[in-house]
C-alpha cells in the first residue's frame, strides 16, 4: 500500500496485517529516493543475472550458446568439409572437361575455354617443382637443418608466407608447440599470413579475447587468438599482407603477446618451423 503525504512530500510504503490490525513494516521516503531505489535494483537484478548467466551452467539456455569443445569440432569439420568441397569442385571440373571432349556433336574448339576454373588459382599453387628447386631444397635442409628460419619458407611445399606483423617475434618457450605465443608491439597490425578466407571470426573468453580463424591454399588452415579489435568477419576473403586485427592493448604496455596455430589438412604444425622468426 503506497500513500502519498503532501505536506511531507514524502511517500511511504507499508506492510500490515488486516487480520490483527498491526502494521508490520513501514518505510518512508522522497519520491526521488525511490526512484534512485528502483534503478538500483534493477541494475543489481541485471549484475546478478549477468553472473548466473557467466558462471553457471544456465548460460547453456541462452539461445545461440555453443559449447567450447563443440566450437573447435565446428571449425575442424568447417575446414574439412572446404577441403573436400574444393576436391569435389576440382573433379567435377576434371569429370565436365573429359564428357565435353568426347562430345562428337560439340563445334570444334579448344576444350579449355569451355570449363570454368571452380576455384581460382594463384601461380604458386598452379607451378610445380622443377628438379632443379627439388635439388635445392636438399642442398638447403643438409647446409642450414639447424637454422629454421631460412628453412621456413622451403618447407611448407613452396607456399610463402608473409609475417604475422613487421615487429613481432616467437617466444623461445613456445618455438617447439603447436600453439606459438608471438610477442608483438604495442598496437601493431596484424596480418593474414597467406591468401584465404575467414571462416570463423568471434570472441572466447577461455582464449583470452577475439579469435579469427582462416582457410588457406593447399589445406593450409591458421588460427590467431588473444586478439583485440577484429577488421574482418566470417566469410571475408584476404590477401597475404592484409591486416585482419589488432592485438590487446594496456595503460603501460609496450607489447602484446598473441597465440598462432597452423594446420595442413587438418595435422597440427609448429608455426616457427613454418614461418621461422616471423
Amino acid at each position: 500500500m503506497v500513500k502519498g503525504k503532501k505536506r511531507l512530500a514524502r511517500y511511504s510504503l507499508s506492510l500490515s496485517d488486516d487480520s490483527r490490525l498491526r502494521r508490520l513494516a513501514e518505510v518512508r521516503m522522497p519520491l526521488w529516493q525511490w526512484i534512485a531505489a528502483c534503478v538500483v535494483l534493477t541494475a543489481f537484478v541485471f549484475f546478478m543475472a549477468g553472473l548466473l548467466l557467466a558462471f553457471t551452467p544456465m548460460r547453456r539456455m541462452m539461445p545461440g550458446y555453443m559449447e567450447e569443445a563443440t566450437r573447435n569440432l565446428t571449425v575442424e569439420n568447417m575446414m574439412r568439409l572446404d577441403s573436400l568441397q574444393s576436391a569435389y569442385e576440382k573433379d567435377r571440373a576434371y569429370v565436365e572437361n573429359i564428357l565435353t571432349v568426347f562430345d562428337t556433336d560439340r563445334e570444334p574448339t579448344d576444350s579449355a575455354s569451355l570449363v570454368v576454373n571452380p576455384k581460382p588459382m594463384t601461380a604458386d599453387s598452379v607451378m610445380a617443382r622443377t628438379p632443379e628447386e627439388e635439388k635445392f631444397i636438399k642442398m638447403m635442409e643438409q647446409r642450414e637443418k639447424y637454422n629454421i628460419s631460412i628453412l621456413a619458407p622451403l618447407a611448407a611445399e613452396g607456399m610463402m608466407f608473409n609475417p604475422l606483423s613487421d615487429e613481432c617475434t616467437i617466444t623461445e618457450a613456445s618455438r617447439k608447440k603447436n600453439a606459438a605465443e608471438v610477442v608483438v608491439a604495442s598496437e601493431s597490425p596484424l596480418s593474414a599470413i597467406a591468401d584465404g578466407v575467414v571462416i570463423d571470426a568471434y570472441y572466447s573468453p577461455s582464449d583470452g579475447g577475439n579469435v579469427v580463424v582462416m582457410q588457406h591454399g593447399k589445406g593450409f588452415a591458421s588460427r590467431i587468438s588473444r586478439l583485440g579489435n577484429l577488421l574482418v568477419g566470417r566469410g571475408d576473403l584476404v590477401q597475404a599482407g592484409q591486416i585482419v586485427a589488432f592485438p590487446q592493448t594496456g595503460s603501460g604496455r609496450d607489447s602484446s603477446r598473441v597465440i598462432l596455430e597452423i594446420w595442413r589438412n587438418g595435422d597440427a604444425l609448429v608455426p616457427y618451423e613454418v614461418i621461422g622468426r616471423n
